[in-house]
């Protein structure tokens, strides 16, 4: 009886046994898969870190309060509208 050879498949030419494609064919649609979920991930990352960094501004008093109108008799001088030194907007009294 003659000695059998070892079979040598090449490794580069793998089927996927159930719908005969190769392997290649699919490695494109996971990459394709792959770059979805990191772009949904990133949305999400993004959203909720906007909403921290307004809820930390706002439970540390850093933001800027609501503007009410002033009344034109409480300032001599009269009323300049600029910004503060946090940046915020608001009414300035100037002196006569």
């Amino acid at each position: 009886m003659p000695a059998r050879k070892p079979s040598r498949g090449k490794l580069s030419e793998k089927k996927v046994i159930y719908t005969g494609k190769s392997v290649a064919e699919f490695s494109a649609w996971n990459f394709i898969i792959f770059l979805t979920l990191a772009f949904i991930l990133l949305v999400v990352v993004l959203t909720q870190m906007n909403r921290t960094s307004f809820d930390l501004r706002s439970k540390a008093g850093l933001t800027c309060p609501e503007l009410t109108a002033p009344r034109a008799e409480d300032c001599a001088g009269g009323w300049t509208f600029k910004r503060d030194t946090n940046g915020c907007l608001g009414f300035f009294c100037e002196p006569k």
